[in-house]
């Protein structure tokens, strides 16, 4: 027989959100600070740019600056993106320390992250579009995690999609 509650449990514990939230620009950043967050990580694609995309626009860009402006310690960028080029170039755009092919849910390199930055978990939110890399790696390592609705599904892999879609379904049905 199986007991749902075990999986209810694991969902909970590794696969659900701390928060959830339309796009990057409906987190209220303030109320991250007022609540002692001081370093912000984020996914780039379908987070902060789609895959088809090759520029970050001027309401990221902006967005990034005003990010910028508040008391955050550190913001960084980390991406599965295997290309290099890709991540260094958003990274540049937006200022950012950025790191490519993290391995993301893996906590390999988000652990080396932590403590060559002397960062405790607790002071960290990790925003992404993915339950199955962003919000796992967050939840797996005790970091607060943000999902956001990718930002485009129609120019993706056959995997990736069905991927949000299972995504998609578990956020809504547990």
């Amino acid at each position: 027989m199986i007991n749902l509650n075990y999986y209810k449990d694991i969902y909970s514990k590794y696969l659900r959100p701390n928060m959830i939230y339309e796009s990057i620009y409906d987190i209220d950043f303030d109320l991250l600070v007022e609540d002692g967050v001081r370093h912000l990580f984020f996914d780039i694609d379908n987070t902060i740019i789609s895959y088809k995309e090759k520029e970050v626009s001027i309401q990221c860009l902006n967005l990034f600056n005003s990010i910028g402006n508040l008391d955050f310690e550190s913001i960084s960028l980390i991406s599965n993106n295997s290309s290099v080029e890709r991540v260094q170039k958003v990274a540049k755009q937006l200022k950012l320390p950025a790191v490519a092919f993290a391995c993301k849910p893996f906590p390999f390199t988000m652990n080396r992250i932590l403590k060559d930055k002397n960062i405790k978990p607790e002071e960290c939110v990790f925003v992404g579009d993915q339950v199955f890399t962003d919000i796992l790696l967050a939840n797996f390592l005790n970091i607060n995690s943000i999902f956001v609705e990718p930002l485009d599904t129609s120019h993706v892999s056959f995997l990736r999609l069905m991927q949000y879609r299972f995504q998609e379904t578990l956020l809504n049905k547990l």
